[in-house]
């Protein structure tokens, strides 16, 4: 089954409204990338994802929504439910990381890429984190680490949207000079193309393989798209209407 982006933002939209609560923001940037996975790879059953930037999970529930491997998303960030606001992995069997302290989940990335290599599981491990968070200094010793075990069944992809949860990143971060360096194959596309993103996941990997996504935080949604507001905005019901016509009209 091939996921739509744009449902999946719809999925997100909805969960947000209703529960006036999450991340609509970052959720969105990163749909095409959670799109491509899903309908490509076995994250069930062989292939791990392991969200580092967690209060994007709306994303992943609602992929999980689509392929039936949920039946509703109604009890999002509610007391007790599977679906809470950020990945939790004893709540939600298809959850391979409990994350949301930001800069960590690079780290268990590799545990898990090193564990499939020790026990010869032929799969990947695929690594979603945020460029605000790549200001934090575990993250930069995990670059470090993973090439030192040969990890080609690592894949790490920076959502550069440009923006955190106080604003736009100052300057501008040149992950590829910094990263290349230290053994990792780094490419830069465009990360709301899943047709350029597919062609990266079908070449050859020898080594670990960073993806940066130049995406666009809200992307889908026109008055959404490059406004912080929305990192953790709440649409009202005129806002919320207008939204979800956009993404209608995209479908």
């Amino acid at each position: 089954m091939q996921i739509n982006p744009n449902n999946l933002r719809k999925h997100i939209l909805k969960m947000v409204y209703d529960k006036k609560s999450g991340h609509i923001g970052g959720s969105f940037s990163i749909c095409e990338i959670i799109a491509c996975l899903y309908s490509n790879y076995d994250l069930i059953n062989k292939d791990k994802l392991i969200l580092s930037k967690g209060h994007a999970v709306p994303a992943i529930y609602a992929a999980l929504y689509e392929l039936g491997l949920i039946k509703s998303l109604d009890s999002f960030r509610e007391i007790d439910s599977p679906l809470q606001g950020h990945p939790d992995k004893n709540m939600l069997k298809y959850i391979h990381a409990t994350t949301g302290s930001l800069g960590q989940g690079l780290s268990v990335a590799i545990g898990h890429a090193l564990a499939s290599k020790l026990k010869k599981i032929n799969n990947k491990v695929f690594c979603i984190v945020g460029d605000g968070e790549m200001q934090e200094g575990q993250m930069w010793e995990a670059l470090m680490l993973a090439p030192v075990y040969n990890l080609d069944n690592l894949v790490c992809f920076i959502d550069k949207n440009k923006m955190q949860n106080d604003g736009r990143l100052l300057g501008s971060m040149l992950f590829e000079e910094k990263i290349e360096p230290l053994g990792w194959d780094i490419r830069e596309i465009d990360g709301h193309n899943i047709p350029e993103i597919q062609r990266i996941l079908n070449q050859k990997q020898n080594v670990p393989l960073c993806v940066i996504l130049n995406t666009i935080k809200g992307k889908g949604v026109s008055f959404m798209e490059n406004d912080n507001f929305w990192h953790a905005g709440v649409p009202t019901q005129e806002q919320y209407d207008r939204a979800m016509s956009e993404l209608d009209g995209k479908l």
